[in-house]
């Protein structure tokens, strides 16, 4: 044993430095392992997300691939019913007559033209006789305009200002009294137009249903093979639509229900916009 305690301090202070080394290196050693186990978990993260990636590309692949059989189904199954089913007759309507389709046609204008109460009505030509006023006013200023002297400048731009107040107001339109009855009269003969006319195609359409009648491609096309369980009667409520609107605005289309989207705002795109988007929904798997 060594007795010398410089000696024996310095040999503690030796092993101590030995103990840190070796500490040293299985930190590091540690260190390596851990680094080598995130690079293994990192690649291990990339493979997956490859792997899922292509799972997902596959998976709609799929996807595309099950829509494309159903449309063939469906295509196919026509092709077998057409050559042993009945098929419904969508297009010809004697029973619904022109004069039937004429007064919707009116009603729906009535509906978009501006209508009075009376109260309006007293308003408006209270509003029409004060901007009368003011135009007959604002003609005589400018008329005086070309007589004023060149000095009067103030009383020019008086004159001016006046004339000038008018030039950007519009004359209110005027209430007519016999075209709000005429309105009141072909909205009230319009409804009651649309009101028999939807019975009669609805009709048809539950005794198509009833009978399993072979549907036409362009009402299969937008309203599917179908009605969606539990929503039969907003089905045939959209279908009735879907075959007055043929009628209203003369589509002929074999395949497209709708034809075009209507260019102008109004009743006829309201009723378009609407249709499209319920008859997508009972397209929905």
């Amino acid at each position: 044993m060594n007795i010398d305690p410089v000696k024996a301090l310095e040999g503690k202070v030796e092993r101590l430095g030995k103990d840190l080394k070796a500490l040293e290196s299985r930190l590091e050693n540690a260190q390596t392992d851990a680094a080598h186990e995130q690079l293994g978990l990192t690649n291990q993260l990339k493979d997956t997300t490859r792997k899922l990636g292509r799972t997902n590309d596959r998976v709609t692949e799929l996807a595309e691939s099950v829509h494309r059989l159903e449309r063939l189904l469906v295509a196919l199954n026509r092709k077998v019913r057409a050559g042993e089913t009945r098929k419904a007759d969508f297009e010809n309507w004697p029973e619904i007559e022109k004069k039937e389709l004429a007064k919707i046609f009116q009603g729906q204008e009535a509906y978009s033209r501006r209508t009075f109460t009376p109260q309006e009505a007293k308003e408006t030509r209270k509003a029409i006789a004060e901007y009368d006023r003011r135009a007959h006013e604002a003609i005589e200023a400018a008329e005086s305009l070309t007589h004023l002297p060149a000095n009067a400048e103030s009383l020019w731009r008086k004159h001016y200002k006046q004339w000038h107040a008018i030039t950007d107001k519009h004359r209110p339109e005027v209430p007519n009294d016999d075209t709000h009855a005429k309105d009141t009269a072909a909205k009230s003969a319009g409804n009651e137009a649309i009101k028999r006319t939807r019975q009669q195609i609805r009709a048809r359409i539950e005794d198509a249903v009833a009978n399993d009648l072979l549907f036409p491609a362009w009402f299969e096309n937008a309203m599917g093979p179908a009605a969606p369980p539990g929503r039969a009667d907003d089905w045939l409520y959209t279908a009735t639509d879907v075959v007055l609107y043929r009628l209203l605005h003369d589509v002929t289309s074999p395949a497209d229900a709708l034809g075009p989207a209507p260019a102008e705002d109004g009743h006829r795109k309201t009723l378009y916009d609407r249709l499209v988007s319920e008859c997508a929904e009972y397209r929905r798997p």
